[in-house]
């Protein structure tokens, strides 16, 4: 194995195959980057058992092979390194040496053939989505997934392809129990998530890190019973898919939430987080009470004092106070790009309804093809 190529191309791989490497692993290899020279390409893999990663990058080869050295100490070393070509070379015992200007460094290594190979995946059955849509599903729902490992099966996304009225529509659905994020896009079909597939919360934000990163518009996804499968480019992202039941969500949806409230989203983010500032730390938790059109957004911390602000909505009908955890509404307030935003609510103790304003105008439960719309729990305070 022998090769010369630019450092910011090599940086830019090892950047996202490290980020996978080595996480939490009592197996020396796991912690390596796989190196693989080929043509004129050297292909990056790195794994974790449930996510791996495949980039390609383009290379001067002089000679062909393979090597493996620790992901981390490698990105380290080219991260310090001129913006000179980078020369790579195969030496005895697994060893590798890198010479970069006046730098040379020697790098023990570990047998590439024990490195774990990849799952396999079948060419025919990509399907093709914009990268820029994807994205956006993933941005508006993660959040909201479970961070708690003993829920495994709230520590994703769920994805689902249904038909509504007669169009095919991508849904994506993440909740922890206590919030919910549920998001359509329609015109679009991804092949083998006609039942639902759950992927992994780490796994998919390894992914929009990735996209993000990327220039191409489109992107190809491919599931099996078993494995996610994602490529942009010459990267190939490999997610395990998590083997679980996802809860019917459905059934949480309210279905009699009349009263509407339309807020600014800027005006009303900003609200929640002032007031939020002086809400206990450990439960995090604020009163929104309503009245014509009117909103007041009211804290109350043992230690420090209380705080109140009064923002302009949109809302006729009869006074009502809930209790709601401050960040789940900030996060909601977050990710939604529309100027203004609905919430409904039926009383202190239902789930209110948040969803972007301009979507679809039916109150809910209703869910257009291109539609978005969030659940909260409410809390007693």
């Amino acid at each position: 194995m022998n090769f010369n190529m630019d450092k910011k191309e090599l940086l830019r791989g090892l950047l996202f195959v490290q980020s996978i490497a080595g996480r939490k692993t009592t197996l020396p290899i796991l912690s390596h980057v796989l190196m693989e020279v080929d043509k004129d390409h050297l292909y990056l893999t790195g794994t974790d058992l449930e996510t791996g990663i495949r980039e390609g990058l383009p290379a001067n080869v002089s000679g062909e092979g393979k090597a493996s050295v620790s992901a981390k100490k490698l990105y380290e070393i080219v991260k310090e390194l001129p913006e000179e070509t980078i020369h790579i070379e195969k030496k005895e015992n697994h060893w590798i040496v890198l010479k970069c200007g006046k730098s040379t460094f020697n790098l023990a290594g570990l047998d590439p053939d024990e490195f774990p190979s990849l799952p396999a995946y079948r060419e025919e059955h990509f399907s093709k989505v914009p990268r820029t849509l994807f994205m956006e599903m993933v941005e508006k729902t993660v959040f909201a997934a479970s961070n708690e490992e003993s829920r495994y099966h709230l520590n994703g996304i769920f994805l689902l392809q249904i038909k509504q009225a007669g169009k095919e529509v991508l849904r994506m659905v993440a909740t922890d129990g206590h919030r919910l994020s549920l998001i359509h896009r329609e015109g679009y079909r991804i092949r083998g998530i006609e039942k639902g597939i759950i992927l992994p919360k780490k796994g998919v934000l390894e992914a929009k890190k990735i996209m993000g990163d990327k220039e191409e518009e489109q992107m190809e996804i491919y599931f099996d019973e078993t494995h996610g499968f994602l490529r942009i480019g010459r990267s190939l992202l490999i997610l395990r898919l998590i083997d679980g039941e996802f809860p019917e969500y459905e059934q949480v949806i309210p279905k009699e939430n009349d009263k509407r409230v339309q807020m600014e989203r800027e005006k009303a983010h900003a609200c929640l987080r002032r007031v939020s500032t002086m809400a206990s730390e450990r439960v995090e938790g604020i009163k929104v009470a309503l009245r014509k059109n009117t909103m007041e957004g009211t804290s109350f911390n043992q230690d420090f004092g209380d705080a109140r602000e009064e923002v302009e909505v949109v809302y006729e009908g009869p006074p009502i106070e809930v209790g709601f955890n401050a960040r789940y509404l900030l996060d909601v307030l977050t990710v939604v790009d529309t100027p203004h935003v609905w919430l409904e609510v039926k009383d202190e103790g239902s789930p209110a309804i948040l969803r972007p304003a301009g979507s679809s105008e039916k109150t809910s439960p209703f869910i257009g093809p291109n539609d978005q719309l969030f659940i909260i729990m409410p809390m007693r305070i």
